[in-house]
């Protein structure tokens, strides 16, 4: 699991920010919602322009550079790659993990997207991978089984750790592949503006085709139903295969000719959850910004009964501050300089009784 990350230079973020996924309170309520000693379940809040999509851009930053999964938001997170206020050339990253009883730790930093600098892994507080690119003479890789690797490769662009991970089979040190497990197994998407999404998976098909190929068309009819939505949902046969339609007596015509833009967020969620049981780490951007705030609700309860995998979740829906739903520890609110949980944004002592969205209104939380 990922227990901390720390990320400066990058994007809005001139300053560090640190999201700190063990600091938490031994509230008596939603326990589901830790896992490990671990949050499992944020929803992180902020005002426009606070840094909401940047957070998980930050977050997914690993993922352009350790593993070769999906990256069609490429020209989005590559542009103003760098704080245009910061006088530093470089942005600098930090990730720290949790597998069993084993910690890693690894920092980097990057010029831009794919231009590493600079890398550093710590296992269980033991420096084993440390690599200058401007100077790669003193590289330290004290990993047993590396010690045979061929080092004479010119690629500047290659990460040391992805070469190590992809070419090593470890006996030892297997935090590391857990990590590069982990790394492997994180999806974010969003669907505002256009289904963008990084990670998981190393192509994309359509929604008709994740639906009927994955034989769920009756399964997503009842799972609308369940969200007040009645289809009656059918597979057309077309010239490239099928897509999904609704049958209305003697009329057919297809599914997305006819749904709103919030039933199609929710059909991208129900396509994403299809690969739930291949993820370990989940970021939905603005998850509800189609959904009223009923249905948002319900999705957000409906994830945190997945605890296989930890997810966050971005929203101005202030209705979701709840601690029938969640905790105001696992509730953040992101500024450009700060994010902190509400648990730590007050004096007062919260408890499950407490109104936690009324006060955040009027002005309790403060970052």
């Amino acid at each position: 699991m990922l227990c901390k990350f720390k990320v400066s230079g990058y994007k809005g973020f001139d300053n560090e920010i640190v999201l700190d996924f063990e600091k938490h309170k031994e509230y008596q309520f939603n326990n589901n919602l830790i896992k490990d000693n671990i949050i499992n379940k944020a929803i992180i809040y902020g005002k426009n322009g606070s840094g909401k999509t940047n957070i998980g851009l930050a977050l997914f930053d690993i993922n352009f550079h350790l593993t070769d999964k999906n990256k069609n938001m490429e020209p989005i997170v590559s542009s103003n790659y760098l704080n245009m206020d910061s006088n530093h050339k470089y942005a600098e990253f930090y990730y720290e993990f949790k597998f069993d009883n084993d910690r890693i730790i690894y920092k980097y930093r990057k010029e831009n997207l794919y231009k590493i600098l600079y890398e550093e892994v710590i296992y269980n507080d033991k420096k084993i991978i440390e690599y200058d690119f401007s100077n790669p003479k003193n590289k330290l890789i004290d990993i047993e089984e590396a010690k045979t690797l061929n080092w004479k490769y010119n690629d500047d662009d290659l990460s040391i750790v992805k070469y190590v991970c992809n070419n090593t089979i470890f006996t030892k040190n297997i935090a590391l592949n857990k990590m590069m497990d982990f790394v492997n197994s994180m999806l974010w998407f969003r669907s505002v503006d256009f289904n963008g999404f990084i990670g998981l998976r190393n192509n994309s098909n359509t929604l008709d085709n994740i639906i009927i190929d994955n034989g769920k068309t009756k399964d997503f009819a009842k799972f609308l139903e369940e969200n007040e939505l009645h289809y009656n949902l059918i597979e057309i046969e077309v010239p490239n295969g099928k897509i999904l339609g609704v049958k209305k007596g003697n009329k057919i015509t297809s599914f997305d000719s006819i749904i709103s833009s919030g039933t199609k967020a929710l059909w991208l969620y129900y396509c994403w959850e299809i690969y739930f049981d291949k993820v370990e780490f989940l970021f939905i951007d603005e998850f509800d910004a189609t959904y009223h705030f009923e249905l948002a609700f319900k999705i957000v309860k409906r994830l945190n009964l997945k605890t296989s995998f930890q997810s966050i979740l971005t929203s101005h829906n202030t209705y979701l501050m709840s601690n029938k739903l969640t905790r105001p520890d696992c509730t953040f609110i992101l500024t450009p300089k700060n994010i902190n949980s509400l648990a730590f944004c007050t004096d007062k002592e919260l408890r499950e009784a407490h109104n936690i969205e009324k006060l955040y209104r009027e002005g309790n939380f403060t970052n």
